[in-house]
């Protein structure tokens, strides 16, 4: 093993939904308790496309590219779970 191993299998570990949850909390700047599964981004939790898309931009930066079409299409915090599992490499898990 050398020593780029470590960072290429930090980077490949996908988030569990716990973890998802906390990042979009932070990001969309809401309580935790709020961000479940069912939570709507928009009805439940007030987010505009401005903040969905600096929520992208902070995926991106842990190396999470979801493409538009895929993003555009999420409604909730548990479809977009999905669709960051799939991009992040990682089986489906259900939140």
């Amino acid at each position: 093993m050398s020593g780029n191993d470590s960072g290429a299998d930090a980077a490949a570990i996908p988030l569990s939904f716990e973890e998802f949850r906390v990042l979009v909390a932070r990001e969309l700047q809401v309580d935790e308790r709020l961000v479940v599964a069912e939570a709507s981004f928009e009805d439940n939790l007030y987010a505009d496309s401005i903040r969905l898309v600096e929520l992208l931009l902070c995926l991106s930066q842990r190396g999470i590219t979801i493409p538009m079409e895929d993003a555009w299409s999420v409604r909730t915090v548990g479809e977009a779970y999905q669709v960051y599992r799939r991009h992040a490499g990682g089986r489906a898990a259900n939140p």
